[in-house]
């Protein structure tokens, strides 16, 4: 995915800065007295000298939940926003035709908010959102302040820019869960209950079950009719049921047993379903 960015950054270069042949280079090494020895023409170079979490562009919702038609959901972590910041400088003999190239190279990238699409690689194609291009923005952790980076680098302080991108990576795999149609709710009595403490402890308690009740979920399918034209009514209760945009009803509070549901519209039943509580789905087709 790196190596995608770099390759990316380069045509943007050469195409604003209108490169031709290879009368400029552009590079990614470490531009350490060794590399800018053995330099022989005028050279950009972009310098990836730190990566890390974009916490400001995380979302609150850490997951996304997928809901397929055959009965499973598919659950997916976020991707992780990463910031990639180079170090731009620029590298000729002259100090009036280094600053020349280096303000080319500035007002170029400056003319693209974000990478363009069009330069995409194949595995940038997957990106979820454009990819930002911040140009010398100041961080608040200091780290655009080089003086310390060119120690490191043992070579002369030259004037750089501040080059950051924010990708987004996706390194896990989504997780597939079968979904939950039928919920069981048993209540029990607990005979303890009212006795004073010196008698609850003397005698030994029990737990009577007193009664259970199922919480069901399904969904209307239909080619002919929009969920949202339709209404559901429970008719051993005369309850009407809520569906959702895409058709999901839940059935609260229902003890097992044989019920039946009317699918209406415009208060015309078009369907009335026979359906068991406790089943393994319930979907019903118009």
């Amino acid at each position: 995915m790196i190596a995608d960015v770099d390759e990316v950054l380069r045509k943007v270069l050469i195409r604003e800065i209108e490169i031709e042949g290879n009368e400029i280079d552009i590079q990614f090494d470490s531009p350490n007295r060794g590399w800018s020895s053995r330099l022989s023409k005028p050279t950009i170079n972009l310098f990836l000298f730190d990566i890390r979490k974009n916490l400001r562009l995380r979302g609150a919702e850490q997951f996304t939940t997928i809901t397929h038609d055959d009965g499973t959901s598919e659950v997916r972590l976020n991707p992780v926003r990463m910031d990639l910041r180079y170090l731009m400088t620029a590298w000729v003999k002259e100090a009036e035709d280094e600053h020349l190239l280096l303000s080319s190279a500035l007002t170029g990238l400056l003319r693209n908010p974000f990478l363009p699409v069009e330069l995409y690689t194949e595995r940038l194609q997957s990106q979820p959102t454009p990819i930002p291009l911040e140009i010398a923005t100041s961080s608040s952790d200091g780290g655009d302040k080089f003086t310390e980076l060119w120690g490191v680098l043992d070579n002369e302080l030259q004037p750089g820019i501040l080059v950051t991108l924010t990708i987004s990576i996706d390194p896990y795999k989504p997780l597939v869960f079968k979904q939950v149609r039928t919920r069981k709710i048993t209540f029990v009595q607990d005979s303890s209950i009212g006795m004073p403490p010196a008698e609850t402890n003397m005698m030994t308690t029990t737990r009577a079950i007193s009664k259970s009740y199922w919480v069901a979920g399904g969904a209307i399918k239909s080619d002919k009719y929009d969920p949202s034209s339709l209404t559901v009514v429970l008719v051993e209760k005369n309850l009407p049921i809520d569906l959702d945009v895409s058709g999901k009803f839940v059935l609260p509070n229902i003890v097992e047993g044989e019920y039946h549901l009317d699918i209406l519209f415009n208060k015309k039943v078009l369907k009335r379903q026979k359906i068991q509580v406790p089943a393994p789905d319930y979907e019903i087709q118009v």
